[in-house]
């Protein structure tokens, strides 16, 4: 590698590391229990989504991108086409590049993820209601599965094994993050659970004030806990092909969500007043103990007794009886 390359990666990487603790996610400090190459690697990833999912919402600053001030979805169009062109040209117009192009050199992770990735963001600027869980899921396995995919193949998993289960990770993870922000996304004008089954429960207004069309709600809220639980089920199995450092992140990951989906089973009215979150102290005993503790062995798993093929992708009860 000439000695301009090598110095312009590790400004790169420097770059990664600056928008991800920038974020100020708690992943962050979990990235710190990995070696040194999978720690930039996952800042690299990380600092990729943050700025995109920026991007989209139209919040990027002058420290976070070199692209040109312009609408979201011209912003957005750019970037996919920098995202497209990354192996067959060495583009360094933006400072995060040449660490992105370094990741992809030193690990299996494919362009058309990183793509699929803003195709599912491309679905939010041009955003339409989901018909049905069928297109939810599609939406989840783009926005949440394909960072599984690029985190599986950082840890070094066997990804013809750990594909599908990464991608009902993905599922799992994104079902969380849609209950826990149904307040701050009505507020938005947006709900994010398929229309048929908003219709089926009875909330096609969020009056939440109104007891029956509450109630509704707490049904179909229900309904969506119990499917999303069936994902985290069948995604704990992905700790069978993960060893070392891997496996550890992977668990304070998986308990951080699950945690969150828990708190929201527990109390499901939290939804219509808060985005629903872990306190601080929570996550700071998850950070310490999950990575020593197997996701396989918690009492939900212990309980189950069904396969979890069954209601992987729970439909709709018959409105017929």
């Amino acid at each position: 590698m000439p000695a301009e390359r090598s110095d312009s990666v590790i400004a790169s990487y420097r770059y990664a590391v600056d928008v991800t603790r920038a974020a100020g996610s708690n992943f962050h400090i979990a990235f710190r229990i990995l070696p040194e190459p999978m720690y930039r690697a996952m800042c690299t990833i990380y600092a990729y989504m943050r700025i995109s999912d920026d991007l989209v919402d139209g919040s990027l600053s002058e420290n976070t991108s070199s692209l040109p001030e312009t609408s979201a979805v011209q912003s957005l169009a750019n970037w996919q086409q920098l995202t497209a062109n990354l192996k067959s040209s060495h583009s360094t117009s933006h400072p995060l590049f040449p660490a992105l192009e370094d990741v992809l050199g030193n690990y299996p992770i494919e362009v058309n993820w990183l793509l699929s990735v803003l195709d599912g963001m491309q679905r939010d600027l041009n955003w339409s209601p989901f018909a049905d869980f069928e297109e939810l899921a599609c939406y989840c396995d783009q926005v949440a599965g394909m960072s599984g995919l690029c985190c599986q193949a950082i840890w070094g998993a066997d990804l013809e094994q750990t594909q599908k289960l990464a991608l009902t990770c993905g599922r799992a993870f994104q079902m969380t993050n849609i209950l826990r922000d149904v307040h701050e996304d009505t507020i938005r004008g947006r709900c994010y659970f398929p229309q048929n089954e908003l219709d089926h429960f009875g909330c096609q207004n969020t009056n939440w004030d109104d007891p029956q069309i509450r109630s509704n709600w707490l049904d179909l809220i229900a309904f969506q806990v119990k499917r999303t639980e069936s994902f985290y089920r069948e995604a704990s199995e992905l700790e069978r092909h993960l060893s070392g450092p891997g496996r550890r992140m992977f668990r304070i990951m998986f308990v951080t969500y699950r945690a969150v989906l828990r708190k929201i089973s527990r109390n499901p009215q939290l939804v219509f007043h808060q985005k629903v979150r872990v306190s601080k102290s929570r996550k700071l005993i998850i950070l310490l103990a999950a990575p020593y503790l197997s996701v396989l062995n918690s009492e939900s798993h212990a309980n189950a007794q069904c396969s979890n093929s069954a209601i992987l992708n729970a439909k709709v009860p018959s409105t017929n009886g």
